[in-house]
């Protein structure tokens, strides 16, 4: 059995990691760019420019996908735990929205009996539902909500299998664009009208859901063959034929709920046609951003937002930087979007290594947090999703982990280093925050930073990442903070090998910080009158 990490601290260790502490420049009202008061040893300058603004951040969040439909169905002390370490701003780590699988089926038959990857619908004929099914997976949406959280995605995999073309919920090898049927478009959008419809208005207040966004199909570049999972491909046309009867049904219905598409599988595809795909199908699959923020008819449909998965794209050097960089050059020609990451694990991971094996260390928290990084100072994300909330598998998928598998398996939960890294984010640039410009920490192999100003404008929030195997003192320069507003402390939270998302006591701002090896770490300003 996998043993959970310590967080047990001496008082020895508190002792010195608190020698190393220090903090930021007092600001002068007479000079908007003063310098910070020297340091005893020689620092990294990092300036922030408050008034430079970016993207405004919606939310960082996870899906339940296939594994709460187990967990949800644990003793209640554990199934509590769980969900206080997702959606906690005091003990956990805050996530601000909740991405909830609408289940095309069970069908064990085909894809395995017992899987994981195979969930419940709602639907038992059509225009039929029953509403006791998915009972589990609802247990968590009542959690997050009564937690907090007030952003929810609704999502589907594959349409139930009475709507497919080879009357199951995964694709078969054919030359048909979709595994949706022909002209089925309208009954695939009454079905998910159906369910948001039941979810908005339920005489059950702990699990009325109005759900934000709603998005018909997943990684639909993929051909999806084969009987591993749920999924469903479609060409653009494809999507789009499904968005627009799909946004009939919620005015129809006055739904207030948006389309989330295309969820791209690979960041290339935003601005790059599958050529391969659209040979074999004969219809356009790719481009989306061509696609789809070109027409004027769609944007209000998506509610401004475009969204796909940074899968691959995260090896150091060649790619994590450069493809993000041309990701971004391509959306710049479409102002007035949104770009949104929606799901992400380690799959082939910085090095190649592989996504194979649980790594419950800072390694793979580092890693994720600096493809977090480049994907809200280059692409200028304005949400940031992780894939499996919790995962059973001995793979780098899960921000919390078990050995459960079945009833009567003991309940262990072990949550990640990641878990914990995701929290310096999740728990504290909320929704409604601003990214602000910062300069002097982009070593994607030493040190990243990132600011924000909080959603009220009163907190300065710094979010840095440390690969290095060394501390990095960092003394900060600020630029456009008010004149009638003073920095005089900084809260660090910290984590590290040690650390699983510590406060540390205020310090004051009078020297540099040093960014402890190998951690990440969200320190918070409060914009306090002089």
């Amino acid at each position: 059995m996998r043993q959970c990490p310590s967080s047990t601290r001496s008082h020895a260790r508190i002792a010195l990691a608190m020698v190393c502490l220090a903090c930021f420049a007092v600001l002068e009202s007479a000079s908007a760019d003063a310098v910070s008061a020297p340091a005893p040893t020689k620092s990294t300058q990092v300036t922030v420019d408050m008034r430079k603004e970016f993207q405004v951040i919606d939310d960082f969040g996870a899906s339940d996908c296939w594994t709460m439909q187990k967990i949800g169905g644990w003793q209640d002390a554990n199934r509590d735990r769980i969900a206080d370490l997702l959606f906690s701003t005091t003990s956990g780590i805050g996530l601000s929205s909740w991405r909830f699988n609408i289940g095309a089926g069970l069908d064990y038959a085909n894809i395995g009996e017992g899987s994981w990857r195979t969930a419940e619908t709602f639907e038992v004929a059509e225009g039929q539902y029953d509403w006791t099914r998915q009972a589990n997976e609802r247990r968590f949406l009542a959690a997050a909500k009564a937690r907090g959280v007030d952003q929810f995605i609704a999502f589907a995999n594959s349409p139930p299998a009475r709507m497919t073309r080879n009357g199951m919920t995964f694709s078969s090898d054919t030359d048909d664009s979709t595994n949706l049927k022909e002209g089925y478009e309208a009954q695939f959008a009454r079905y998910l009208a159906d369910i948001l419809q039941f979810f908005r208005d339920n005489p059950d207040e702990s699990q009325r859901i109005d759900f934000d966004w709603i998005s018909p199909y997943n990684e639909p570049q993929w051909p999806w063959i084969g009987n591993s999972q749920e999924g469903c491909r479609a060409s653009n046309d494809d999507i789009k034929a499904t968005i627009l009867a799909l946004d009939k049904e919620l005015r129809a219905r006055n739904l207030a709920s948006k389309i989330l598409t295309p969820e791209s599988g690979i960041l290339y595809g935003m601005w790059a046609e599958h050529k391969g795909s659209s040979d074999r199908y004969s219809e356009k699959v790719g481009d989306y951003l061509a696609s789809f923020c070109r027409d004027p008819d769609l944007k209000n449909m998506l509610g401004n937002v475009i969204s796909s998965h940074s899968y691959r794209y995260d090896f150091v050097p060649d790619r994590l930087v450069p493809e993000r960089m041309k990701f971004r050059k391509a959306f710049e020609e479409y102002p007035g979007w949104r770009y949104w990451q929606t799901e992400y694990c380690i799959m082939q991971g910085p090095e190649n290594q592989g996504g194979g094996g649980r790594d419950l260390t800072i390694k793979t928290a580092l890693d994720v947090a600096r493809v977090i990084h480049c994907d809200l100072t280059i692409c200028n994300a304005s949400a940031w999703q992780w894939w499996l909330a919790v995962s059973p598998h001995d793979y780098k998928d899960g921000l919390i982990y078990t050995d459960y598998q079945k009833p009567g398996d003991p309940e262990t939960v072990y949550p990640s280093k990641l878990l914990w890294a995701f929290g310096n984010y999740s728990r504290f640039v909320r929704p409604g925050a601003k990214r602000i410009a910062l300069r002097g920490a982009n070593n994607i192999n030493g040190l990243l930073g990132s600011a924000y100003k909080s959603p009220s404008g009163d907190q300065l929030i710094l979010v840095f990442i440390n690969i290095s195997e060394t501390q990095i003192p960092v003394s900060l320069r600020l630029a456009g903070l008010p004149r009638d507003k003073a920095i005089t402390h900084v809260t660090p939270w910290v984590t590290s090998a040690t650390d699983d998302l510590r406060e540390y006591p205020p310090v004051d701002a009078k020297h540099a910080y040093s960014v402890p090896a190998r951690s990440v770490v969200t320190l918070i300003a409060t914009l306090r009158p002089r």
